[in-house]
């Protein structure tokens, strides 16, 4: 009995230890695979810290230099405005310095006024009566006057005008401006016609107007069919002008 009792203890440790052995074998198996496993691993997991820190670090890095970045944009922006600007401004003063040059002959149109001669008295031409004129102003090239005509240089557009103080009593005054071009043929230009009062016989006969003339045209002013005619001689009374308008 005992010794079938010792027998059987004997089977079972045998039996235990080759199940022992099995198990260690195969824990060692796991085991040497989990190392390759983990071997094979590692490099990985150096890495990937690695690369998260320097990601993290040129992240960091990144997040410092875009102020600086911004910033130097910001700068340059700022200059290549201002420089825009200073262009821009420059081009603008060199546009109207051009303009003034170019406006200056512009400007300073062609003119002409001529004034009574205080020192004269009218006198008749044929059918008309002449008033004497004294240049009281005159600007540019394009007209000039001899005696009592004005003379165009250089043909264009003009404002002609013309103004008599008649002082001659109960009757119909007025004047006419005309031209004469090299064909020597006469243009009523403008016209004027006042009626005058039998007293205090001071009346002011004022016409104007645009018209085309050519080089060498003649303008006068006179009274037709008025021999006697009365006429203020002040300057401020009795003028004739011209002024070119282009």
């Amino acid at each position: 009995m005992l010794y079938h009792a010792l027998l059987l203890v004997s089977t079972l440790t045998v039996s235990f230890s080759f199940f022992l052995v099995y198990k260690v074998a195969v824990l060692e198996d796991d085991i040497n695979k989990l190392r390759g496993d983990i071997s094979n691993l590692k490099p990985h997991s150096k890495e990937s810290p690695d690369g998260m820190i320097t990601g993290m670090s040129r992240t960091w890095e990144r997040s410092k230099e875009v102020p600086s970045l911004n910033s130097q944009q910001q700068r340059q922006t700022e200059k290549d405005s201002q420089t825009l600007c200073s262009s821009t401004a420059s081009s603008l003063r060199m546009k109207r310095e051009q303009a003034g040059c170019r406006g200056g002959t512009v400007v300073q149109q062609s003119f002409l006024q001529l004034s009574a001669n205080t020192k004269e008295q009218p006198f008749v031409r044929g059918n008309v009566t002449v008033i004497p004129w004294i240049v009281a102003l005159r600007q540019g090239e394009a007209i000039s006057s001899t005696g009592d005509r004005i003379i165009i240089q250089q043909e264009g557009f003009f404002i002609v005008f013309g103004q008599v103080l008649f002082q001659s009593p109960g009757t119909i005054m007025g004047h006419v401006v005309r031209s004469r071009g090299t064909d020597q043929r006469s243009t009523e230009l403008l016209r004027c016609l006042q009626e005058m009062p039998q007293t205090n016989c001071a009346n002011t006969c004022h016409t104007g107007g645009m018209v085309k003339l050519e080089r060498e045209d003649e303008l006068e002013l006179v009274i037709p069919d008025r021999p006697q005619a009365q006429v203020s001689m002040e300057a401020d009374s009795t003028f004739f002008g011209i002024m070119r308008l282009n």
